[in-house]
């Protein structure tokens, strides 16, 4: 889905929540806060967010998803496995009855760097990321991940990637 349909059907949602006479919330993270918030891709399959009232917006989402020939988890909450009570939000927009929030550029990059996928989407998105918040060392990017995860749930992998993407951006940048 590119930005302009992610926002049509977070608004469509929005409408949807009016007609039943309920407000939702919910918080963006991964690939559509990157397209939404950071302009720094043109795409990504579905949303991953938190939201609430979770069973209302479920039966909407796949309401949503038959009528406009979507995918039925183009909004689902599969990334609840890391957010914690440490997440940052910023506010985004508001559609109606829904209020629209992404998570901060830091908490991005922290959750990033915690799952530690470099292939594909998530690669340039790290690199993004780093960019952006100007992580230039390894003690600056584990500062950031500690701020909102306990070091029992960093694995040795995140280290490695860390030290990798600044090797990288140092190459990139000399």
């Amino acid at each position: 889905m590119h930005r302009e349909e992610l926002l049509k059907y977070l608004e469509i949602l929005g409408e949807e929540l009016e007609k039943a006479g309920l407000h939702g919330e919910i918080i963006i993270t991964g690939g559509a806060a990157m397209c939404l918030a950071h302009s720094a891709r043109d795409a990504t399959k579905d949303i991953d967010a938190l939201y609430e009232p979770k069973s209302e917006i479920n039966v909407l989402v796949e309401k949503i998803a038959c009528e406009y020939g979507l995918p039925p988890n183009w909004l689902n909450d599969s990334v609840k496995g890391f957010m914690n009570e440490s997440v940052e939000t910023a506010d985004f927009m508001r559609f109606g009855c829904l209020k629209v929030s992404v998570v901060t550029p830091e908490y991005l990059l922290a959750m990033k760097l915690m799952s530690s996928r470099v292939e594909g989407q998530d690669y340039c998105d790290i690199k993004f990321l780093l960019r952006k918040l100007n992580i230039r060392t390894f003690e600056d990017a584990e500062l950031i991940i500690k701020r909102f995860f306990p070091l029992s749930r960093i694995l040795p992998k995140t280290g490695y990637v860390i030290e990798n993407f600044l090797e990288e951006l140092g190459s990139e940048d000399k």
